[in-house]
Parts: C-alpha cells; structure tokens; sequence
C-alpha cells in the first residue's frame, strides 16, 4: 500500500512559539480533513500535564507544544478546532476532547472516531476498545510501536523531547488517515454513516459528561458500608453456627481462640460441606442452583453473599475513585459496550449501583452541589413501547396509549379475566406471571427460562410445560408480536445481521450447516436478534436525547451539565433557579429523541427534581 507518509521517518513540524503556530495553521487551514492527537502524562485531565496537540494533514504533523504556546488565549486554534466545516480524526477522541477541553478550553467539534467507527462496523462481532495498533495492523499492514508512550508520563515542563518522541507523536496523527478512509467507504457500504455520525456527535457530550462526574457523599456512603458489613457479619457468623453440627471438634486458631469451620468464601470448601457433609448434591454454590435449595444452611448463605456482594462491590474501592483535584467521581461511559449499542459504564459502574433499598439507599448519596439540583428523567416502559411500535400490534398499541397497566392488562387478556383499574390488586399473581414473559420474550426467553424466572420471582415451582403454555397465552393475545419477533430472528439467521430502524447493525457468526452444534448458535442468534431492534431502539433514542439535551443547555443558556446516564435514563445537575423551566425541556429533548423512531406509541418522560439522585 502506498502511504502520503513514510512510516519509519514520519514528517513532522514542532511547534514551539505563537509565530511558528500561525505558520502551521495557514497551512492546515487549507485542510477539509485534519488528524488530531494529544500527548499526555496522565489518564486524567485534572491531575495530568497536556503536553503537545498533535494535528496533522496525510502527509505533516505539526506537533503544537502546550508548555510553550498560551493555547487558552490562542483564539485562532480554537475556531481551528471547533469548527463544524472541518473533519477531525481522532482515535478515543473522548480522551483527546476531554484533554484539549480541560487544559484549552477548546471544544473539539465535527469529530470522527476511529476506535468507535470500528466498533460500529464490527457490532456483535468485534470488541467495544480497539487501540490503533490494531487498526493500523488490520487495515495498513504495519506494526506501530508503542513502548515509546511510556516515556511522557514521567515528561514535566521542562522536558525536552527526543526525535524518536516527536515521531512517534506525529505518526499518532499520520496514519489514521489512510485507516479514515477505509472506514469511510464501509460505513458507506453498509449504510452506517448515520449511526456514526450519532456515535460521533455523541462522544463530545461523553467528554463532558466524564468530564462533569457526580458528587458523593461520603460520611452517608461509609454510614451504609458500616451497617452492611454488620448485617454480613451477622450472617456469616450464623452460618458457621449452623454448619458446626456437621464438624466432629470445635474450630481453634493457633492463639486458642474459636475460628471458623470453613473459609465461607471458598468455593471448594462450600461444595465439600453441601455435597459430602449435608448430602445435597449440588454441582456448584452459584445462586442459581442455591435458590432451588430449601436447605437452611443455603439460605444462610445467600444472605450473607448478598451483602458481601454490596461491601466489595460498593465499599472502600468506590469512594477510591473520588477525584482529588474536583472532588468528585468521574466514572467512564463507554458508548458503544454492549453489541446493542447501549452504553457499559465503569471506574465505577454506576449501573451496578442497585435502586434505592431501605438497607443500601446508595442512590441516595449522589447529589448536587450547593444550590444546584438533579433533574431526572426516564422513559416510561421504553422497551415495551419499542415493542408495540416495531410489532405494530393492535392491542398493545392501543392499551399503552390509553395508559393502562401494560402488564395487568396483558393477564387480563392471558386469562381471560376483566381489566379493571384495581386488576393489580384484585389479581397480583397473574399479574406476576405476565410480566416477565413481557420482558422476557424481548430478550429471546424461552419456556425453561421463564420457568426459571418465574420460580425466583414467585417462590413457586413451574413446569417447562406450564411455561410453554403461558407463552402461547401471551402470543394469542398479542399475534403480532409473535410474528415480529420471529420474523425478526429469521431475517438475522439469514442475513447474519439485525438492524434498528435507525439503521444501527448488529452482526452475527453463522455457522456451517455441518457444524456439530449448528442449531445451538442458530438458536443464540435467533434470541439475540429478538432482542437487538428492541435494546438497539433504546440506545438509538437515549444518545439522540444526550445530543439534544447538550444543544439545548447551551442553547437555553441554562447553568448545568449531564452528569450521567443509565438505561434509560438521563441525569443532569442545574442551576437551582432554573431546575423547573429546566425539567420539562429535558422531558421534551428525551420525547422528541424517541419520537424519531416512534411514530404509533405514545412516548412517556416524566421529570423529577430533586437533592438525590433517585426519587
């Protein structure tokens, strides 16, 4: 392949002073499309130094050092870089923008991503994170090498830098360009250009977003650890009572004092006491097989898990993450982490965070600052409403515009009794019932899964057979949804890909008609594809609204930011003053996202304001 550069001795201008920066933007303003690249010494904008802003055309890099050039009174770099008429490539650009914005205030815009482009390419085949190695490797042909990074994190400003580090810096920025336009032709190919163009736009609200975080508190944060950890101590040292009959002498530690009869935290040791010592049998501790177990001592254990579970997952490793220079959390959203499109959240995963308990009200601990407050806005049986829409179901269409009880009317028509606006009470557990073969149907459930499903959340057993016959009762009463959905898992068996009606695509391996477990990975592509346009929607509607609701706070001049989002639901911390007028635009961005593809479904977006971020 012939390059516009040379990969072993790249072509660079360094750029130390405001005269030689005007000289190297008269020639990259002559540029419709520009690679953008920083070095840093840091993963983190707050406590980081930004060393230099690599940009580049296909053939020079012009390497701006940002110790020597006043960037934050640099008018010209900044029309530069935030122009719309101008394409920046950038690879990770979240990192990039989040870098340039903290250190510049320059707003990186018109961005295209390679790491993202080729995650929206490879969707349900390929990864969330690819580095450019791998792209450079895949699509070039050339091996990059990399252990040169290492040497700025120990730079300063005083550091002088090498020829081999200025090379590598502008080699950063040379060689997305042939990868750029690779990419460029396929989403083409596959009708993809919206969808990145959505992913694009969307990765600047994300900076923000990191870059905002949220406030913790962490005197009530380290309250509720406290009173888990005694509830986990509690049950922890029930179960070692419980299991004592089972052990011929009293356990003793090397001082004389009473110790535990097994480590509780080992899986061998668990799995020696069930199965050799109470006679149960059980092929492993997991809570799925726990859960079927009317042992006392199993409960015992799974009480204790249960805290446990809370205590590492949201003890002192979480309060780690509070940023020392803004004093807040700023957890990474990763906007294409699931094969759907949805976002992954991590460091720390705030979709872990359980719904508000009476045990572990977390949700309660993230608040505003001083005289702001949080806006909160979800969509009302989004995924419910996606289905109708797609399935174009009579029924269901209708109930959810009339705003019944989706689920009590869906039993009322499963066992043929009257829909009242007191169904859920006089009825509950036929309510039960219906409800997750809603959800579950969308996630490709099937008889032995709702089985399953319906024994945890009931406490009653069922039959596969009994499953089998309340998923026939559903479909019989919504015929629609039954021809979508397996239309729907054809269509992806045939095509090997599913599409949202916004166009996002999610591929699929298909395999041999010789391959020995052919019908298994058919069966896993037909679940997975049920699931896809319904999950797909619900991602597609959340990152309009997030792009929406970013114009609209600037366009409305309101005083707050989006400080995060889960599911299906959007938070933003505003001006006090301004929270009310404030609640119902972000409602209305968050309809008029969802309403792009939702055209027969009445779309619900009720905001809550208030000092917590869960209501």
């Amino acid at each position: 392949m012939e390059f516009k550069f040379d990969p072993e001795n790249p072509k660079f201008v360094y750029v130390t002073t405001l005269e030689e920066a005007n000289n190297a933007l008269d020639a990259l303003e002559k540029e419709k499309v520009v690679g953008v690249d920083v070095e840093s010494t840091s993963l983190d904008p707050y406590s980081g130094i930004l060393l230099m802003i690599q940009v580049s055309t296909p053939s020079i890099s012009y390497i701006f050092d940002a110790r020597s050039i006043d960037m934050k009174n640099f008018p010209r770099l900044k029309e530069f870089l935030e122009s719309k008429d101008r394409i920046k490539i950038l690879h990770n650009g979240k990192f990039d923008y989040k870098f340039i914005k903290v250190h510049t205030g320059i707003a990186v815009d018109n961005i295209f991503d390679t790491m993202l482009a080729e995650a929206i390419l490879n969707s349900g085949l390929g990864k969330a994170y690819y580095a450019l190695k791998d792209l450079a490797s895949a699509y070039l042909g050339l091996t990059m090498e990399k252990d040169t990074r290492k040497t700025f994190a120990v730079a300063n400003s005083k550091t002088q830098f090498s020829e081999t580090q200025l090379k590598y810096a502008a080699l950063d920025t040379l060689i997305m360009f042939p990868i750029f336009e690779k990419q460029l032709e396929k989403l083409k190919k596959e009708n993809l250009i919206n969808i990145g163009k959505l992913e694009f736009a969307v990765t600047r609200v994300v900076g923000d977003m990191e870059l905002t975080g949220i406030y913790l508190n962490q005197e009530k944060w380290r309250d509720i650890i406290s009173r888990l950890k005694e509830k986990r101590e509690k049950y922890a040292k029930e179960f070692q009572e419980a299991i004592k009959p089972y052990y011929g002498a009293t356990a003793i530690d090397l001082f004389g004092n009473s110790s535990d009869f097994i480590n509780i935290n080992s899986n061998v040791q668990l799995l020696e006491l069930f199965n050799k010592r109470l006679g149960l049998d059980l092929p492993s501790t997991g809570d799925a097989i726990l859960s079927g177990c009317t042992h006392p001592v199993a409960k015992m254990l799974r009480d204790y898990r249960q805290y446990e579970k809370l205590v590492s997952a949201f003890g002192d490793t979480l309060l780690e993450k509070i940023n020392k220079v803004t004093g807040r959390v700023h957890p990474e959203f990763n906007q294409m982490g699931t094969a759907t499109g949805r976002f992954s959240c991590n460091n720390p995963n705030l979709q872990q965070i359980p719904r508000n308990s009476e045990e572990a009200p977390f949700r309660q601990c993230i608040n505003p600052k001083h005289g702001y407050k949080l806006v909160v806005a979800d969509y009302s049986a989004f995924e419910m409403r996606i289905l109708a829409e797609l399935s174009k179901d009579v029924k269901m269409v209708n109930a959810l515009n009339e705003g019944l009880d989706i689920h009590s009317y869906t039993a009322s028509l499963m066992f043929g009794k009257e829909y009242t606006p007191d169904f859920k009470k006089k009825y509950p557990d036929l309510r039960q019932i219906a409800k997750p073969i809603g959800f579950g149907l969308m996630y490709g459930m099937g008889p032995m899964g709702l089985a399953n499903r319906l024994y945890m959340e009931t406490g009653k057993p069922v039959s596969k057979e009994e499953a089998e016959d309340y998923m026939n009762k559903y479909f019989a009463s919504y015929p629609s949804v039954r021809e979508f959905l397996d239309k729907t898992a054809k269509t992806a068996v045939r095509n090997g890909w599913s599409m949202t009606p916004a166009g996002r695509k999610r591929w699929y391996d298909k395999p041999q008609n010789d391959d020995p477990e052919f019908r298994k990975k058919v069966s896993s592509i037909e679940r997975e594809a049920k699931n896809h346009p319904i999950q797909g929607t619900n991602a597609d509607a959340v990152k309009y609204a997030l792009v929406y609701i970013n114009e609209k706070l600037k366009s409305e001049h309101i005083d707050g930011s989006i400080t995060h989002t889960v599911h299906d639901e959007i938070v933003t911390e505003v001006r006090e003053d301004q929270a009310e007028e404030w609640s119902k635009i972000q409602s209305d961005q968050m309809i008029r996202a969802a309403q792009l593809f939702i055209k027969n479904v009445k779309v619900i977006s009720d905001p809550f304001i208030g000092d917590v971020w869960e209501h």
